[in-house]
């Protein structure tokens, strides 16, 4: 039986922002600047997660890889620091037969949020 997926396009952008709540307890809503996460699927079930650096980053930037299926509560899968990088990726395996896997990343310096971002993946 072939699965068919199909990217949604539920993307968010990154912004700088100041965040009063808790980490990683609910999505920010972002509405400005120009880079986005993408999704994109390789042989074997593979999953690419890549995004463009913030514009500000330093080395005390941290990238959280959050995953969660089918509006369950996101887990962190990986955790990167910041290093320069103009983009960065992240390879997980599509562990699931049908439903939604929503990936986020959350970044944050020196303990604080300053956004996130994040796309849905459908598997049927």
């Amino acid at each position: 039986m072939k699965q068919i997926i199909t990217l949604i396009a539920a993307t968010f952008f990154f912004t700088s922002l100041k965040a009063e709540v808790k980490p990683y307890q609910t999505p920010l809503k972002i509405n400005v600047e120009k880079t986005a996460v993408k999704i994109s699927l390789q042989n074997q079930g593979k999953v690419v997660i890549s995004w463009s650096a913030i514009p500000v980053e330093t080395t005390s930037t941290i990238y959280n890889i959050q995953k969660r299926t089918d509006n369950g509560d996101f887990k962190t899968i990986a955790i990167l620091m910041g290093e320069s990088f103009p983009v960065y990726s992240f390879r997980d395996k599509l562990n699931t037969e049908s439903g939604t896997i929503e990936y986020r990343i959350v970044i944050s310096e020196n303990n604080e949020i300053i956004g996130s971002v994040s796309q849905s993946l459908m598997v049927l």
